[in-house]
């Protein structure tokens, strides 16, 4: 009987160290370039906007579009991961001409592990037009910030294993 009950508590002490393992690597997507620039003053509308990233992207789930300073999308609707990359590390939106004034490109990145994350950038079409960067950095998505439901699930179990160990420690003396 102390045979399976030792099992047991291996067994539950590894999955708890490995779902910690898990929450630890949890990291956000970051853009480390784009084009436009984050606040760049263009003399004209760009034809496209791309970011880079870090690492690669999952096509299908990271997505990118312009809106202008109402809030419209005003981008063709064929923002994503660019498969011209060969990193898969990239994501680009064509765009119609636009007029003059401030646009903001929003962006959600899903990494290979899951990890996702939101952020913008904006850049201003326009001659004499001021520039305006974005205000706001990337904000990772519920299921990989602060304490999510995974890293307390986490701490839980590794707080029952060591009360289970510390129990069947005690009994054996």
């Amino acid at each position: 009987m102390k045979t399976k009950n030792i099992i047991f508590t291996g067994i539950l002490v590894l999955t708890a160290m490995a779902s910690m393992v898990t929450a630890v690597f949890a990291h956000d997507a970051t853009v480390i370039k784009s084009e436009p620039a984050d606040g760049a003053v263009l003399a004209e509308s760009p034809s496209e906007v791309t970011a880079w990233f870090e690492e690669e992207l999952v096509s299908g789930q990271s997505t990118m579009s312009v809106l202008n300073i109402q809030g419209v999308q005003v981008d063709n609707g064929d923002g994503g991961v660019n498969l011209n990359d060969p990193d898969h590390a990239s994501m680009i939106v064509t765009l119609p001409p636009l007029s003059d004034g401030v646009y903001t490109v929003q962006w959600h990145a899903t990494l290979l592990d899951g990890d996702a994350s939101d952020g913008s950038f904006t850049f201003t079409i326009g001659a004499g037009q001021e520039a305006v960067t974005s205000v706001a950095p990337a904000v990772a998505t519920p299921a990989s910030s602060g304490m999510s439901v995974n890293v307390i699930a986490a701490i839980a179990a590794g707080v029952l294993a060591l009360l289970l160990i510390g129990r069947f420690a005690i009994r054996r003396r």
